[in-house]
């Protein structure tokens, strides 16, 4: 019997993070600080005179640091060679009167907007389903003329029974507007492995192996290895241009005075032209145009020493074609718009230059823009960046 892929923690070096943490205003040591590494399974918690060791694989990562009732506080470092011993302050954070009604009886409305701040934040995969948030009391729900705005006061935890991790995330940020059908999430999330027998330990590692391929994660790690064409991915040149089936705004407006007065005739032979002509105003003015041509990793993208820079204007469309599109993603569309195509397809933009370093971290993630399938996966189908798909 084949064995099953394995999740593994990346093949680095380990280094050791001593620190201490303490107020900045008063620098006395903090106690019980969390301390952990972005978007991995690596943490600690600080003793009680503010000091913490934590081992960890040497790279460029981002290790926060968290205590109720002050600001958390995010050191991006490369962490590798001889480290010195970190002292990190942390300020006290000021008293928000959203926060403090927070234990208070929240309403039926409240519970409305939670239900819609799950279905965005967890998605609706089928792992995404399984995921439940164990102490939804930590968020800060306001929802404000169209726009509903989320952010927790401590870590949210949320376990993923169909991954098999527990994930304390902590949630600075998540806007949804929802007239303009738009919303974006940030935080730092921590993995634990959740417990389990062996079938179930079995089934997770099926799981995280079936989220993976295909994946944002999966995608950026075969540009850093030069294996995107045999991992399955095939990227092409995309841009945003006029939909020539749509008439001209003129032509649009021409054709519907036309209709205006032919409605009190009794007969008129434009009647149905004119009319075909007006009901093409609900094309969209502005259609992707796909070049046919297959991009390789140096068409987009420049690597050095295991390090990732996107260089590229508009857009890029990535497909995978090693994996089917679910029936979810279909669902989640209105009715006769779902995607053609059965495989995954993924669109990539940016605002300004980023990089990709070898540990998965990104450099301006704010400048990378995913739509597509990559923007439907969201934290109920989400791995950590150590994780490891090995066949």
């Amino acid at each position: 019997m084949a064995g099953l892929p394995m999740a593994l923690p990346l093949m680095a070096q380990e280094i050791t993070v001593k620190g201490r943490v303490v107020d900045r205003e008063s620098k006395l040591p903090l106690p019980f600080v969390t301390v952990f590494v972005n978007n991995t399974a690596e943490g600690t918690v600080a003793n009680e005179e503010g000091q913490f060791e934590l081992s960890m694989a040497a790279g460029q990562h981002e290790l926060v640091l968290s205590l109720v009732g002050y600001e958390n506080l995010v050191f991006a470092d490369n962490f590798s060679g001889n480290l010195p011993r970190f002292v990190f302050q942390m300020d006290q954070k000021p008293i928000d009167l959203n926060e403090l009604q927070v234990d208070g009886e929240r309403s039926s409305e409240w519970y409305e907007n939670l239900r819609i701040f799950e279905y965005h934040f967890l998605g609706n995969s089928r792992y995404a389903l399984s995921c439940k948030i164990i102490n939804p009391e930590v968020l800060v729900i306001d929802f404000d003329e169209s726009v509903l705005k989320v952010h927790s006061t401590d870590f949210l935890t949320i376990e993923n029974h169909q991954l098999g991790y527990r994930i304390d995330y902590l949630l600075t940020s998540f806007e949804l507007d929802t007239d303009k059908k738009r919303f974006h999430y940030l935080g730092y999330p921590r993995y634990t492995e959740m417990e389990g027998g062996r079938m179930k330990k079995r089934r997770w590692e099926r799981n995280r192996a079936s989220v993976y391929q295909g994946s944002w994660l999966h995608f950026k790690r075969s540009i850093r290895d030069g294996t995107t064409s045999e991992a399955g991915f095939e990227v092409r040149k995309m841009k945003q241009v006029p939909n020539p089936d749509r008439p001209s705004e003129r032509v649009l407006l021409e054709a519907k005075q036309q209709l205006e007065i032919t409605k009190d005739l009794a007969f008129s032979i434009f009647r149905d032209s004119l009319s075909l002509i007006a009901k093409k105003e609900s094309l969209p003015k502005i259609i992707p145009k796909v070049d046919t041509v297959l991009l390789k990793e140096n068409d987009y993208s420049q690597v050095i020493d295991g390090e990732v820079s996107l260089a590229f204007e508009d857009f890029l469309e990535i497909t995978y074609t090693k994996g089917k599109v679910s029936r979810e993603y279909i669902n989640s569309f209105v009715p006769g718009q779902a995607p053609k195509s059965p495989y995954p397809i993924s669109i990539m933009s940016q605002t300004a230059p980023v990089l990709i370093y070898p540990t998965g971290l990104e450099s301006n993630p704010l400048s990378l823009y995913l739509e597509g399938y990559w923007s439907w996966q969201k934290m109920g189908d989400a791995l950590p960046i150590d994780y490891e798909f090995i066949k």
